[in-house]
């Protein structure tokens, strides 16, 4: 007998099932595009325990007859192509055929329908990949899909789905690339009998994004247009402050279809570069109208990539309408003046001063809420960024501390406190005055020739070794806000806080939701007192969602305690004082690798005086 054999069609059906249907997200995808195909103005979305029980898809679209609906639910059945030529004009968001009986091999699937013209409508059933029906019953005009038990005709699959809630936050995030490119179409989600979204039908792209993402972020997003040889550019982007730490916020809708596509997003970013830090990624929702015929969608089971008659051409209009605006448009960040108060200044340098000299057993016991902020009050106010660094010598004597011979060391305060000695090394405590230039760079003597330092790379490597060293003996220690600050982040952020709470704990952070995209902070590091809080967290929770479920922990540490060293660092374009430069310089001399920040980048450059020499021709 022979090796090879024809598959069942119920093993068919499954292996299509796998293509198409990876997760309740998935399915709502499926049905929520045949409706948007059916001509409905309004759709909702019943959720119950994350999708594993019921996935309802409700429409008020054409409705199909009895025979419409047998066809359905067979394979490769569809009304959306008829020919070959068809597969390259898709004017619709499905057209394989595939999905409903993907679903009915792997579920249990009821269709409901009526068209509106007919007096009953129609119900068919089909359980792992048998059907039953049609027969009449009641039902509004409009279709109303049940899917029951997901992959319960599939037990390993079944296994690989995750929490309700995070199966939740995929499903609502696929709502949100379907709802943002039809803004006509109301929409409704509930999961548990609770409505987590309702969003009415509107003509206004920002108001949808303002749904999903926070009036915060849709208020400062900068529309774009551009229309040259049939295609159409259009949408809205974020100035280059508001960008993230993740290329998911890189939304591209072509013909309302959500897709990934390299050319596009090589086109963002190069609009961006020279504007953003190189690791971070712009906020754009771009949507993108040509003739379908100049564009195949027939690459992917999940329709999700796209393959251009001419990417070059697409590459160049994407650029061409993001570098416009940008030309035309104030790009600036807005600022807020830091506070000079003297009395804030001395309480920001005793604060300092206060975290690098604590000892770690002035900590407290595991768990408790000892502090840099217990001695004042707690302020729910975010402290603005100012210009001190995260650490600052009280000022002893400003005025003298690079124009005259430096003190004994007996008479130096000693900044990094009784927990380190002063004799780590013979340059500590540090003694050769040194030169802040454009605000960035520090020019130091040295016996060889000279030293520049960069302020921001070697402040980052001193915080993160300061940071290594206290998660290696404990929890950092945070400081408890009096109240919670809420964070809008997208629904699928919200499985990072279940996979990693353990690792947000040992860093000081305790976040919990507060909502279907909402998270709640309740404790923050008391390094980061003057970072944004909001924005770190998203960064933090991007960062995070990247890793997927099972990091190296080793390589996961790393990445977090490098992102809080350089949110906390000093900038390049902060001034320092004189007490400042000189406890910088200090640490330098303690840290273990101070040549390079956690980035790899070098923190100092030096020049000999032989290199000097021959730069003046003196050699």
């Amino acid at each position: 007998m022979g090796q090879i054999r024809v598959l069942s069609p119920a093993l068919i059906s499954r292996i299509a099932a796998g293509e198409c249907i990876e997760r309740p997200a998935s399915v709502v995808k499926e049905l929520v595009e045949n409706a948007l195909d059916a001509g409905a103005a309004r759709v909702d979305i019943g959720i119950l325990d994350g999708g594993r029980g019921l996935i309802q898809v409700a429409d008020d679209g054409v409705g199909m007859d009895a025979a419409d609906l047998a066809l359905s639910v067979a394979q490769h059945a569809t009304s959306k192509i008829r020919a070959d030529e068809d597969l390259f004009n898709i004017q619709t968001m499905g057209f394989r055929g595939e999905a409903l009986a993907s679903i009915g091999a792997v579920a249990r699937l009821r269709i409901v329908s009526r068209r509106r013209d007919d007096d009953v409508g129609q119900e068919i059933r089909a359980e792992g990949g048998e059907t039953s029906g049609p027969r009449p019953c009641a039902a509004p005009p409009g279709t109303t899909v049940e899917v029951r038990d997901l992959f319960y005709a599939v037990p390993a699959r079944r296994k690989f789905l995750r929490t309700n809630q995070t199966e939740m936050g995929h499903v609502t995030e696929q709502l949100a690339r379907i709802a943002l490119a039809q803004p006509g179409v109301a929409f409704t989600l509930k999961s548990q009998d609770r409505v987590t979204h309702r969003l009415e039908a509107t003509t206004d792209r920002r108001q949808r994004i303002s749904d999903f993402y926070g009036e915060e972020l849709a208020n400062v997003l900068i529309p774009i247009r551009r229309e040259s040889g049939g295609v159409v550019v259009e949408g809205l982007v974020a100035p280059p402050a508001e960008s993230r730490g993740s290329g998911k916020w890189e939304y591209v809708f072509v013909n309302g279809r959500y897709v990934r596509d390299r050319f596009v997003s090589h086109a963002i970013k190069e609009a961006y570069r020279s504007l953003i830090d190189p690791s971070r990624f712009p906020v754009a929702f771009l949507f993108i109208t040509i003739s379908p015929d100049a564009v195949d969608v027939n690459v992917h089971p999940t329709k999700v990539e796209v393959r251009w008659q001419d990417s070059n051409y697409m590459h160049g209009q994407v650029l061409a309408a993001l570098r416009e605006k940008f030309l035309s448009s104030r790009l600036d960040h807005a600022f807020k003046a830091p506070r000079d108060d003297e009395a804030y200044r001395e309480s920001v340098r005793a604060a300092m001063v206060d975290f690098f000299t604590r000892r770690p057993t002035d900590q407290g016991p595991p768990g408790s809420r000892a502090g840099l902020f217990e001695s004042r009050p707690v302020s729910s106010q975010r402290i603005e960024p100012a210009r001190l660094p995260e650490f600052a010598a009280p000022p002893a004597e400003p005025a003298q501390a690079h124009t005259t011979a430096p003190t004994s060391d007996s008479e130096r305060p000693n900044v990094l406190g009784p927990s380190v000695p002063r004799s780590l090394g013979p340059s500590a405590p540090w003694t050769t005055p040194a030169l802040q230039i454009h605000n960035t760079y520090l020019v130091v003597e040295t016996d060889e020739g000279l030293m520049i330092v960069d302020q921001h790379a070697l402040h980052e490597r001193i915080l993160y070794e300061e940071l290594q060293r206290r998660v290696t003996e404990g929890k950092l220690e945070s400081q408890r806000l009096l109240l919670p600050e809420v964070v809008r982040v997208p629904a699928d952020r919200l499985e990072a806080l279940e996979t990693h709470a353990d690792t947000l704990a040992r860093l000081g952070i305790e976040l919990a939701p507060a909502g279907p995209q909402s998270v709640a902070l309740h404790a923050f590091p008391t390094l980061l007192e003057r970072v944004d809080q909001a924005r770190f967290v998203r960064d933090l929770l991007d960062l995070l969602a990247e890793q997927g479920a099972r990091p190296n922990a080793e390589t996961l540490l790393h990445e977090l305690l490098d992102m809080m060293a350089c949110k906390a660092a000093v900038k390049a374009g902060d001034p320092l004082t004189a007490e400042e430069i000189d406890a910088l310089l200090r640490r330098r001399e303690l840290a273990e690798r101070s040549s390079h920040c956690p980035h790899g980048r070098p923190t100092t450059l030096r020049l000999s005086l032989r290199d000097l020499e021959r730069q003046f021709h003196r050699r």
